[in-house]
């Protein structure tokens, strides 16, 4: 009996050992780091922000219904999915192109969806009411290309109903996309392909689209604008204005090139 009850006490430590490493890892600032949450030094504790709550929120209970673009198609990103430590929420779409007839087979395209969660960035903080936020997503179509998007959405903090509002396309096989949010705008760099290069080679040319936000958020479009990368000192103004240097030649819409 004492041998027993000595082997339960002994599971009963290494279980409550292995739940407490558990815990830890995901209580390091590592792990806090990834979910966008804030490392809390003196308690230890990785506290939420809207980005993580909104993250959780949509991984597990409330996943988000995206509309498949320039279509009326919708899928739902119901699944979690972690690739070189970035997070994504993902799902599957399949559209019929041509129905069944006699001995041929219906046609349908089929693809996958990924919203990176990890390039999340808030645009709007509205405690217990409506939040927007924006994210690129990935639809892969299985052979006819991986195409990145930006888009735009909407988080109901109190219904914890995230909506798709709108979407804009950033190219096939881009990549290193990163959103960033200057008052009206989003500019999004990304590395895309240079006009030699082929779609499996990685890309390296340095590009950048705005999207100028409209209606309260709800919408944007596509607006060319100077690169933040020509205003070092972040007067609104092109540093070349200052010193007489500015040509029609020059894309400011591109980043300046390192000196």
């Amino acid at each position: 009996m004492h041998k027993i009850a000595n082997r339960i006490i002994l599971v009963v430590v290494i279980l409550l050992a292995g739940l407490y490493f558990l815990q830890s890892k995901i209580n390091s600032p590592e792990e806090c780091q990834k979910v966008a949450g804030v490392w809390n030094a003196t308690e230890e504790v990785c506290e939420q922000t809207t980005t993580q709550t909104i993250y959780e929120s949509l991984s597990s209970g409330y996943p988000i219904t995206m509309t498949y673009p320039e279509t009326d198609i919708q899928v739902e990103i119901d699944k979690v999915e972690t690739v070189e430590e970035v997070y994504y929420l993902r799902g599957h779409y399949q559209i019929l192109l041509k129905e069944a007839t006699g001995d041929e087979q219906a046609v349908y395209d089929r693809g996958l969806l990924y919203l990176n969660m990890s390039k999340m960035v808030i645009l709007n903080e509205a405690e217990g009411g409506l939040v927007h936020y924006a994210a690129p997503f990935i639809i892969n179509t299985v052979g006819k290309g991986v195409f990145v998007y930006s888009g735009l959405f909407s988080y109901d903090m109190k219904s914890k109903k995230s909506v798709h509002l709108d979407s804009a396309l950033l190219g096939n096989r881009i990549r290193e996309e990163k959103i960033t949010y200057f008052n009206d705008y989003l500019q999004v760099d990304f590395k895309n392909h240079g006009e030699h290069q082929a779609y499996a080679d990685y890309p390296t040319k340095n590009d950048v689209i705005y999207l100028k936000l409209l209606n309260n958020f709800s919408s944007f479009e596509t607006v060319e604008r100077m690169h933040s990368s020509w205003d070092e000192n972040s007067d609104g103004n092109n540093d070349c204005e200052s010193d007489g240097s500015c040509d029609h030649t020059t894309n400011y819409s591109l980043p300046r090139a390192s000196l």
